[in-house]
Formats: C-alpha cells, sequence, structure tokens
C-alpha cells in the first residue's frame, strides 16, 4: 500500500456529498444494498427471477454456469431485519478498517470476501447433495467484523446497550448460528468462510494494492556506504554523545534504506499501534519510520507537480 493510498494522507476523499468525506465506498456498498433491496421488494420484479438468476444456489452456480451468483447473491436479503443487521455492522465497523486500509483496498476485500464466502457456501452445499438457496452480505460483512476484531479485539461496543468486547461479539457471531442448526436457516458456512478470508487476508497482507505493485513493480533497493570512523580519537563524555549520534544516525539510515515494500509493512504495523495505543507510546524506531515514510511521500507529491 503505498503512503498515497492511506486515509491518513491524502484525507478522507473529496466534496460535500454523502458519498464523500469518512468512509465512501462503505457509504456506497450500503446505499448499493438498500437500493436493490427495494427493487427485489417492488411488484415489478418477479421473486422467481431473483431466485433462479440471482441468489446463489449450487446447482445454478456448478451445473448451469452461473458464475454471478457468486457476487449477486451478496447484494440480496431475505427481509427487513436481515438488511438492517448487515449494513448496522458493516458501517460500524467498516468505515474504520476503510480508513485503515483505504478506499481500495477495502472494495477489493469486500467483494472479494462476498465471493468467497458464497464459493465456500455452494462447495459445502454441492457436496453435501443440498440444494438450498442463499441471499445476503453475511459472508463479506463477517470477514469485515472478523477483521477489525484481529486488529482491536478488546473494544468495546454496545450491543442493546450491553457493553461488549469485538472478541466476544465475533464469537457470538459466529457461533450461535451453528448452535442452532439448520432449522436457523442461516448460512454459518458463509459466515465461516468469511471470517477464514478475514484471517488469510490480515496474517498474508493480500492487500489488492501490494499484490498488484508486487506483480509488476520489483522493490527498490538502495546500496550506501558508511562513513569511516575513528573512535580512537575521542574520548570522555564526547566519546558517549558522539556513540550516541552514530548508533542514531546508523538506525536513521536502515530505515531510510528499506525497500517501498518492507517500509509499507511497518508502516502498516505501526498504524496500528498508534490506533490501539495511541502515538505516545512508538520508538525512536518507529518515529524514524513515520518520518522516512513522510519524506518519501513528499518527495513523490513533487516529482508528480
Amino acid at each position: 500500500m503505498g503512503i498515497y493510498d492511506r486515509e491518513y494522507y491524502r484525507g478522507w476523499g473529496s466534496g460535500s456529498s454523502w458519498l464523500g468525506g469518512i468512509a465512501p465506498c462503505c457509504k456506497a456498498l450500503i446505499l448499493i444494498n438498500c437500493i436493490v433491496f427495494l427493487l427485489q421488494n417492488a411488484v415489478i420484479v418477479d421473486r422467481g427471477f431473483l431466485e433462479n438468476y440471482l441468489a446463489a444456489s449450487a446447482e445454478g452456480i456448478f451445473e448451469r454456469g452461473r458464475i454471478w451468483q457468486l457476487l449477486t447473491a451478496a447484494f440480496l436479503h431475505a427481509g427487513i431485519l436481515h438488511i438492517l443487521g448487515n449494513m448496522w455492522f458493516l458501517w460500524l465497523v467498516g468505515r474504520e478498517i476503510e480508513g485503515l486500509y483505504g478506499s481500495r483496498d477495502f472494495l477489493a476485500f469486500y467483494l472479494g470476501a462476498a465471493v468467497l464466502s458464497t464459493l465456500g457456501w455452494a462447495l459445502i452445499q454441492w457436496f453435501s447433495g443440498r440444494n438450498h438457496v442463499m441471499v445476503g452480505a453475511s459472508g463479506a460483512v463477517m470477514a469485515v467484523v472478523t477483521l477489525y476484531t484481529l486488529y482491536f479485539p478488546r473494544r468495546e461496543i454496545l450491543l442493546f446497550f450491553i457493553p461488549m468486547p469485538m472478541w466476544v461479539l465475533l464469537g457470538i457471531y459466529l457461533l450461535l448460528p451453528m448452535a442452532a442448526g439448520p432449522e436457523s436457516h442461516v448460512a454459518y458456512e458463509a459466515h465461516l468462510m468469511g471470517a477464514g478470508v478475514a484471517f488469510c487476508y490480515k496474517q498474508f497482507d493480500l492487500r489488492w494494492s501490494r499484490l498488484v505493485s508486487g506483480r509488476f513493480r520489483r522493490p527498490r533497493l538502495k546500496l550506501f556506504t558508511p562513513v569511516p570512523y575513528d573512535q580512537s580519537r575521542v574520548r570522555g563524555p564526547a566519546a558517549s554523545r558522539a556513540g550516541l549520534e552514530r548508533r542514531e544516525d546508523s538506525r536513521a539510515t536502515s530505515v531510510s534504506v528499506l525497500p517501498e515494500e518492507q517500509l509499507d509493512a511497518r508502516l502498516d504495523e505501526i498504524l496500528a499501534k498508534i490506533a490501539r495505543e495511541g502515538r505516545g507510546s512508538l520508538s525512536e524506531e518507529e518515529q524514524w519510520v513515520l518520518e522516512e515514510a513522510s519524506r518519501r511521500a513528499r518527495h513523490k507529491r513533487s516529482d508528480r507537480l
């Protein structure tokens, strides 16, 4: 992820419209889901068409080749409570994840999680001989909630006016439908798949921007030769001071020669640490990483002007 893709550097968006400002991608997804829900329940839309062509089913995907159902099913919902629950969770945690990763990476993550969670559900349906129909953004939303929990496991939110840590909420969200069994009419297989997608996304850093940059652009390495230094000429307090300055210079130099991808990875860790513990918790080396990232960003911007 380049520094220009991060929301803390380039701002939340342009314009004063509803789709501008904070988390524009998250807002757009919620708006699209609401519009589709209204169309889905309009008289002019045939429910049989929705179930056969847009809702997900193992038969439709694997036998009839309707692979678009892997994505379209994530924008359909079974009822008002279904869509309200999904969209509330998406806004509650999705806006912070979008702020952390940037709108483009967040959108790629959400759509990828929607497709993979539906695919996992359909495979289980296929091999178990069932042919149910599934709709809902729960798999993608579960991926967003899981990713948020991996970053902020102890952050509390209000669930029915009860403060609850995110890791407890995630456990309830995952395990409760499984305990209810098939009678709950919840596609918990898609929930589990969405949680697995989020875990792999964070564990292996599967950001779209990093994957694309890693494929089409090689890391830029820099070579440097340290300046010879004769320590025998310095004695007393001056020697200690000189040694400290030399260690600081070496650390700063080691940061300045980091390849772009390594610097991005370190910067992501530092931003997550700032979100958890505040900027005062950063070490000197982490401060240098922030300064180096800022310096490179200014340099890139001056090149573009």
